[in-house]
């Protein structure tokens, strides 16, 4: 049986790198020994129309092609892979957030026969054996599927709590050197995981339903076994732990840390992390396990929108925070959502003063999406604010930021975003941090790099139109 899992098109002006697909990698390991697996990542190439794809489909035939999924612009190019899959007499699979969160909306799409739902590994496993031995489904936890016409949807799989008892990711499948990239302190860095789940309540977040607030995370034997092997392999010196939230099992973190210093791990590493984390013990812990980078979700600078979104912190915390960082070599990030509901324009301009104070490395401003099933989406649904899709493929742009919605207009905020992109590149051309922007020189990411240049087209225009304090209260 031949399986072809593959990774559509995610990118954005917010993700102009690619990142190795490494949930696909995870679920590739546990099966290659026993079927003939390929991986196929559309962020690497420029195929808008589907013939690379559909090129891909007719030569290796595969028997399932299996479509992770993110709501987004992604929905459509799954649904575009997915229609040449069925044409080219596969079955084909649909997992990832999107799919295990509305799985029954999901599976209309003529095109898509199955869902695994939530952590895919062993639901995935089964699937495929029963697919082969021509079984039946219904006893195949955390699957959706059709049958007679029918949507079912299974019960849902108890998480998999020894992340350590599945194999490393499957990095022979995947064409490495093309997720890694350079950055300060690192010629040779590369994004990985080392745990599943977040334990506090965010309410814009997926996690909060696609993991219900639980966490697992690999031992530190595991991590220093991986870092060890991508070391060799591929000769890694950087990682970026690109977990929900790497710092949050504070004995596991120092643990880790304490090796890393002790055995003098040739690896730097970034993170995120939270403001109400950081304090004097923590950065000394992070320094001496050489971390190099955080990033933080911060969300807002108005008090009254951080608690409306449950984030659990004060604005202070964020300065307290940020004052300690500032004393430390460790780059600092700091992600910022705009255009939250019942935002104003005084929440907006705290929230960009907030930014300004604590002189981040780097600043991003993201506009608010609601994710299906997060508390948040649910309040702007209740409320009235929006309504969800009622097809797969309308997920594709389904957005919040609307000028008859929130306190600024769509280009409003997506100018904001684009001035604070242009102060990063400053700032790192003034601390000499030209091995961060060299990854735009690579011929094979430039394509990545196009649709960001529009943030740089919009922040050179004239100051944000509507604002009353646009003209007094300059970003740049």
């Amino acid at each position: 049986m031949k399986i072809l899992l593959v990774n559509p098109n995610m990118r954005t002006a917010y993700n102009p790198l690619p990142f190795p697909p490494l949930s696909l990698m995870s679920i590739a390991a546990v099966v290659q020994d026993s079927y003939e697996i390929t991986i196929h990542d559309r962020n690497l190439y420029k195929d808008p129309d589907g013939k690379n794809i559909g090129t891909v489909l007719q030569r290796a035939k595969p028997d399932i092609v299996g479509i992770t999924s993110l709501t987004g612009p992604a929905i459509l190019d799954g649904v575009l892979v997915s229609r040449l899959a069925k044409e080219a007499g596969a079955q084909v699979v649909w997992g990832g957030t999107h799919a295990s969160l509305l799985p029954e909306q999901t599976l209309q799409n003529p095109y898509i026969d199955f869902v695994v739902m939530n952590e895919g590994e062993e639901t995935f496993r089964e699937l495929i054996e029963a697919i082969e031995q021509h079984r039946g489904y219904k006893n195949i936890l955390g699957l959706a599927y059709k049958e007679d016409g029918q949507v079912k949807i299974n019960p849902e799989r108890p998480f998999i709590q020894d992340l350590d008892a599945l194999p490393m990711p499957a990095w022979n499948l995947v064409p490495v050197e093309r997720y890694i990239y350079r950055y300060t302190n690192a010629r040779r860095k590369i994004v990985t995981v080392t745990s599943r789940g977040c334990l506090f309540r965010c309410s814009f977040c997926y996690v909060i339903d696609f993991h219900k607030r639980k966490y697992r995370g690999k031992s530190v034997a595991r991590i220093l076994e991986e870092l060890a092997f991508l070391r060799k392999n591929y000769g890694v010196d950087g990682v970026r732990f690109d977990d929900d939230l790497f710092v949050i099992n504070r004995p596991r973190l120092r643990e880790f840390c304490d090796w890393v210093y002790k055995k003098d791990v040739p690896i730097t590493w970034d993170s995120n992390c939270r403001a109400d984390q950081v304090n004097p013990e923590f950065i000394g812990a992070v320094t001496r396990g050489k971390c190099h980078r955080l990033t933080f979700g911060l969300e807002s600078g108005s008090d009254r929108i951080l608690k409306f979104i449950e984030k659990d912190f004060r604005a202070e915390q964020i300065v307290r925070a940020f004052d300690l960082l500032n004393k430390t070599d460790i780059m600092t990030g700091a992600a910022f959502l705009i255009g939250v509901p019942t935002e104003t324009e005084e929440d907006i301009w705290k929230t960009i003063d907030l930014a300004k104070r604590i002189n981040a490395y780097h600043t991003h401003f993201y506009p608010y999406t609601p994710f299906p099933g997060s508390p948040l989406a649910e309040y702007c649904r209740k409320n009235g604010l929006i309504q969800y899709p009622e097809r797969l493929e309308n997920w594709a742009d389904f957005e919040y930021a609307r000028s008859d919605r929130t306190a600024m207009s769509e280009r409003e905020m997506k100018k904001i975003s684009a001035q604070f992109e242009v102060r990063n590149v400053l700032h790192s051309l003034q601390r000499g941090e030209l091995a961060i922007l060299s990854n735009f020189l690579n011929l094979e990411q430039f394509q990545n790099f196009r649709s960001w240049t529009g943030f740089f087209r919009q922040a050179f225009r004239s100051g944000v139109r509507g604002s009353v304090h646009s003209a007094e209260k300059p970003i740049l």
